[in-house]
C-alpha cells in the first residue's frame, strides 16, 4: 500500500459522483469506502482539506475503470448496487446518530442521477427482479424516490423541494419495511396487527424522523400524508385537501406497486401500469406527467420488432412510441453476440408488441447495453 495525500489526486473526485477509491488515515486505516457519495462541491473541498490519504493502487484501478467504456467512464450500475446496499442498512437504523445526514446524501445522489442518467434509472426500476420478495420494502422506497426525482425535475421544483420529496420517498415506510417484504411473499388477507401497523405507519415514520432531528416541514408533511386522497378517502387523517408533494408521492407509490408481483399476483408491464394509474386517478395532472415521463415503452421494457428481433428499450426516443432499443435476440430466437442498437422510428425496426420476460433466452447485462462501444 502506497499512501499519498488526497490533494494529489483531487482531480479524480467530482461533486455529484461517488468516491472512486477509499479514503484512509495516515496509517492506512479506511475512513471512507469507495462508492460513498460526494453530493456537493463544498463536501469535496472539505474532503481535500482534511489531511487524509489514498492508496495509489486504488487510484490506478479507478483510472483503469474510467477507460473501460460505459456512461462517460462512470459505472452507474455498480454505483446503483452500492446505493441499494447502503440503504438496506441505513433505513433499518433510524436511531443512528448519522441517519438523517446519510439519508440526505442518498437523496442528493439520486437527484444528480436524475439529471445525468434518467434512462438508466428507469431501466433499473423496470428490470427489478420482483421475485425477490424479501427486499420488496427497501426496493419500493428506492424506486419511489427514483421516479419521484425524475418527476420533480420535470416539474422544475426548487432544489430544496426536490430534496424534500426524495427524502420523504426514502423514509415514508420506515416502520413497515420488513413487514412489506413478508406481505409481498405471502399475500392474502391482512391479520389485525398487520392492518394496524399499515394504518399507523405514516404517523410512526414522522415520529421517527422528528426524533432523528428532521425539521423539514415539506418532507414531514409528505410522509404524513402520502396515503391521503383528495376528497377525504385516504388515511390516517382523511384529509380533504392533502399536500401537493404528498400527492405526487402517493401516485408514484401506486404506480410502482402496480409493477410489482406480490402474493401470487403478477405485476403489470410498465406501460399498462402507467395507463392504469392515469385512469384510476381520473386523469390527475401528476399521473399524466408520469405517463409522459415514463413513455409508452420505458427503458427496461422488452419488445418485439418488425424485423422479428427481440430487443430491450435502453433510451426514450423523440416520441413515446419510438424509443431507442438494443436487439438481443435474432428473428430465430438465437442470442446475439453483442447488443445491436435499433432506432424504432424506422419502419424495419418498429415495435410490434411487448415481450414477456420468460421469452428471453439471454441474460441482460446493463453494463453492455449502455456501453458506448455498442452505441449506434
Amino acid at each position: 500500500m502506497k499512501l499519498v495525500p488526497i490533494q494529489q489526486v483531487g482531480g479524480h473526485i467530482k461533486a455529484g459522483s461517488p468516491l472512486p477509491f477509499g479514503v484512509r488515515d495516515g496509517e492506512g486505516k479506511l475512513l471512507l469506502a469507495r462508492g460513498q457519495p460526494v453530493p456537493s462541491e463544498q463536501m469535496r473541498e472539505a474532503l481535500l482539506n482534511r489531511g487524509v490519504f489514498v492508496d495509489m493502487e486504488e487510484v490506478r484501478d479507478a483510472s483503469a475503470r474510467g477507460h473501460e467504456g460505459g456512461a462517460g467512464g462512470e459505472d452507474f450500475f455498480a454505483r446503483w448496487e452500492a446505493l441499494q446496499t447502503r440503504l438496506s442498512v441505513l433505513l433499518r437504523a433510524p436511531q443512528e446518530t448519522l441517519f438523517l445526514p446519510r439519508v440526505k446524501e442518498c437523496a442528493a445522489q439520486l437527484l444528480v442521477w436524475a439529471e445525468r442518467f434518467p434512462d438508466q434509472l428507469l431501466f433499473v426500476v423496470v428490470q427489478h427482479d420482483h421475485s425477490r420478495h424479501e427486499v420488496y420494502g427497501l426496493a419500493h422506497l428506492l424506486h419511489t424516490a427514483t421516479v419521484g426525482a425524475l418527476l420533480a425535475r420535470r416539474l422544475a421544483w426548487t432544489p430544496e423541494r426536490q430534496k424534500s420529496l426524495v427524502g420523504a420517498a426514502l423514509t415514508m415506510n420506515l416502520s413497515i419495511i420488513d413487514l412489506q417484504g413478508r406481505l409481498a411473499s405471502r399475500g392474502g388477507k391482512l391479520a389485525p396487527p398487520q392492518r394496524a401497523a399499515i394504518d399507523r405507519h405514516p404517523d410512526e415514520a414522522v415520529a421517527w424522523l422528528r426524533n432523528a432531528g428532521l425539521d423539514d416541514a415539506e418532507w414531514l408533511a409528505a410522509v404524513a400524508q402520502h396515503h391521503e386522497q383528495p376528497g377525504g378517502g385516504g388515511y390516517p387523517q382523511g384529509l380533504v385537501e392533502p399536500d401537493e408533494t404528498a400527492q405526487l408521492l402517493r401516485l408514484v407509490d401506486i404506480f410502482l406497486a402496480k409493477l410489482a408481483s406480490r402474493g401470487g399476483r403478477a405485476g403489470l408491464p410498465a406501460p399498462q401500469a402507467a395507463k392504469s394509474l392515469y385512469t384510476g386517478s381520473n386523469g390527475h395532472p401528476f399521473a399524466a406527467l408520469l405517463v409522459k415521463e415514463v413513455g409508452m415503452f420505458p427503458p427496461g421494457t422488452l419488445v418485439k420488432l418488425a424485423s422479428g428481433e427481440i430487443a430491450v428499450v435502453v433510451r426514450r426516443g423523440t416520441s413515446g412510441n419510438t424509443p431507442i432499443v438494443s436487439a438481443v435476440m435474432n428473428r430465430h430466437g438465437d442470442a446475439l453476440g453483442s447488443p445491436v442498437r435499433r432506432d424504432t422510428a424506422l419502419a424495419e425496426h418498429a415495435i410490434t408488441g411487448l415481450v414477456a420476460a420468460q421469452v428471453l433466452r439471454v441474460k441482460l447485462s446493463p453494463h453492455h447495453l449502455y456501453d458506448r462501444r455498442y452505441e449506434a
